[in-house]
């Protein structure tokens, strides 16, 4: 690892924690809470706050480099292909509700191509990191995907992207298509945290539909780093595509044979 990727790593390590407890200590006591679009995008006065937070602090140390977040859309000031994508609190609904299953997610990418993926989750302390060729981490132990190779024996975790009506009824298709399929189906309601237990090993696969580059930049690194599949459902994956599965190589053809189904 050369050094300037390990000094943006250790950067956007601190950066996590320091924004995940933010968030953590807001999390039960929320000033407004507001719909973006529609009746189902919530977004909160932490979530505008973190990710100001973390902007802030990315332009204060890489001046030349854009940052594109959730919440506060794209700085056009950087033209080189290096981007910083931020996702705040990733989970806001669990967050708004007071479920404290969120986290806060940053990547660092060059020409679409992620290099580096920091996530944290405040409640449970596990900071995720990989870089790409460098293998995956968990609070600085290795990690990696599990071998489950059949339907029948695997965990499977969805998300469900309500305010996107032409995917509800493929949506519910595919999750009644899995009954009898495999052991249980989980919805977490945080897509990157999802990736970060497939490259785990606590669920075996991952797949859902209107993601956005935030949902999947630094989660899809973690979990290609750990041994996962990642693809796309009808296209080439990409973090700007609207689609993943992610799974161990064993199951993810069995997978997407049922999605397509």
């Amino acid at each position: 690892m050369d050094k300037e990727t390990l000094i943006k790593l250790d950067f956007a390590k601190g950066l996590a924690r320091e924004a995940g407890l933010v968030a953590k200590k807001k999390i039960g006591n929320l000033g407004w809470t507001h719909l973006k679009s529609g009746f189902y995008d919530v977004v909160t006065d932490a979530d505008v706050a973190v990710e100001k937070i973390v902007k802030y602090e990315i332009e204060k140390a890489f001046d030349d480099e854009t940052v594109l977040g959730e919440e506060t859309g794209e700085d056009k000031k950087g033209k080189n292909g290096k981007i910083w994508i931020v996702d705040p609190i990733d989970g806001t609904t669990n967050f708004s509700k007071g479920i404290p299953h969120f986290c806060v997610s940053i990547s660092y990418v060059v020409n679409d191509d992620p290099l580096i993926g920091v996530v944290y989750d405040p409640y449970m302390d596990e900071l995720y990191e990989a870089v790409k060729g460098n293998g995956a981490f968990m609070n600085g132990e290795k990690i990696k995907v599990n071998e489950t190779s059949e339907l029948t024996d695997a965990i499977l975790n969805t998300g469900y992207q309500y305010s996107a009506t032409e995917y509800r009824d493929v949506v519910l298709r595919n999750y009644s298509a899995f009954f009898g399929k495999v052991r249980a189906i989980r919805v977490f309601g945080s897509a990157v945290l999802d990736q970060c237990y497939v490259a785990n090993g606590r669920i075996d696969g991952f797949w859902e539909y209107c993601l956005k580059p935030w949902d999947v930049a630094a989660g899809s690194l973690i979990a290609k780093e750990a041994g996962a599949s990642v693809i796309g459902i009808g296209e080439e994956f990409s973090i700007y595509g609207k689609t993943i599965v992610v799974a161990n190589p064993n199951l993810i053809s069995k997978i997407l044979e049922v999605i397509k189904s």
